[in-house]
């Protein structure tokens, strides 16, 4: 269904209207791809694109404006360029003119003056179109369509280049509506690239839902060393919307995303709508220390382990860093675990308290 334009006084552009869940996506997204620009870009150049671009303004019931993904990208781009003097390109794709007219609207009413080309196609034409121009740059992909229609192929294209890394709406609502449909088969073969997904046509409710995304994350592992899944729901709804996926080949970018992410998100993994604010901060954080608490001593019994191994693992089972870190030092008081920190003394000579990457961590019987 096409989103409904909104035009306000004042503003030579049309609004889409937006909800929770979108603002929350645009949050994370603003956030994740600024510290990338500052990491990856601080050696190389940057291309964005973001493939779906859609109309780039939106609007709340309470008229308040935000701005869509192709225009965050640009502001965390320009920002950049002009206080880092980093070298990033936005491409932004979309298959309908009137919304990169809009765009282009937005542009000049924002005053960006970085280059932003806008490329009328479809995903794949249009994002073969900037590798062919830039076929080894260091590139952030946002692939966020309004259904499934997805061809698992282009996946392979986003490992132009190992530094190169992807956002993708995994949109499990229309895919469960239409997981049992015959005519859209070979739509669902094509996003998944094989045919395996017909075994989970036969599941039901949470099973069904763990196997689909489940699936999809384990091919894009063909692509990406570490994928993970970041569970969206209905904002007004306890039920699954969509699923953001990331992909990259480093365990930093794994770190950082899920912590934009709980940033926004109350410390969670997870946009719970409904629920989302159902718990105090300070009782959310107990249940999850001790939920933490449980599965590390679960999983780790009479192991030895680093602590960047063991949180990229807690991290893939929806545990924010944050409280991975909290839980290990309470176990670690209550002489459940040993910490041979590696140093054990900072640069002025004292004991460190902390826990860094090179760690190990000592799981008792």
């Amino acid at each position: 269904m096409a989103n409904r334009k909104i035009y306000m006084e004042g503003y030579p552009f049309y609004f889409w209207e937006i909800k929770e869940h979108t603002k929350v996506k645009h949050r994370v997204l603003a956030e994740y791809f600024d510290k990338y620009v500052k990491i990856v870009g601080k050696h190389h150049n940057i291309n964005y694109i973001d493939c779906f671009g859609g109309c780039g303004a939106y609007i709340d019931e309470k008229q308040n404006i935000y701005f869509g993904s192709p225009i965050l990208a640009a502001f965390v781009a320009q920002e950049n360029i002009e206080k880092l003097n980093r070298e990033i390109k936005i491409f932004v794709i979309d298959t309908d003119k009137e919304n990169l007219d809009n765009l282009r609207k937005i542009i000049k009413f924002k005053n960006i003056t970085l280059p932003i080309e806008l490329i009328n196609d479809n995903y794949k034409e249009g994002t073969e179109k900037v590798l062919h121009k830039y076929p080894f740059t260091p590139t952030f992909y946002l692939i966020d369509p309004f259904g499934y229609s997805l061809d698992y192929k282009f996946f392979k294209t986003t490992r132009n280049d190992r530094r190169s890394e992807i956002i993708v709406n995994f949109m499990y609502n229309a895919l469960n509506r239409g997981i049992s449909i015959e005519k859209v088969k070979q739509t669902i073969n094509n996003l998944y690239g094989t045919d395996e997904w017909e075994k989970i046509k036969n599941l039901k409710g949470r099973e069904r839902e763990k196997a689909a995304v489940g699936l999809f994350v384990k091919k894009l592992e063909e692509t990406f060393s570490h994928v993970k899944e970041y569970r969206i729901s209905f904002p007004d709804k306890d039920r699954t919307y969509y699923y953001l996926i990331h992909g990259t080949n480093h365990g930093k970018g794994l770190r950082i995303m899920s912590s934009s992410f709980a940033k926004h998100n109350d410390g969670n993994l997870e946009y719970r709508g409904p629920k989302q604010d159902q718990q105090s901060f300070l009782d959310m954080e107990e249940v999850k220390i001790d939920e933490i608490s449980n599965f590390l001593l679960g999983n780790y019994k009479n192991r030895q382990v680093s602590f960047l191994t063991l949180v990229i693992e807690c991290i893939k089972n929806g545990y924010a860093e944050t409280f991975v870190r909290k839980a290990l030092l309470k176990l670690e008081d209550d002489g459940k675990i040993r910490i041979i920190r590696k140093p054990q003394y900072t640069l002025q000579g004292h004991e460190r308290k902390g826990i860094e990457e090179n760690d190990i961590i000592v799981f008792k019987e």
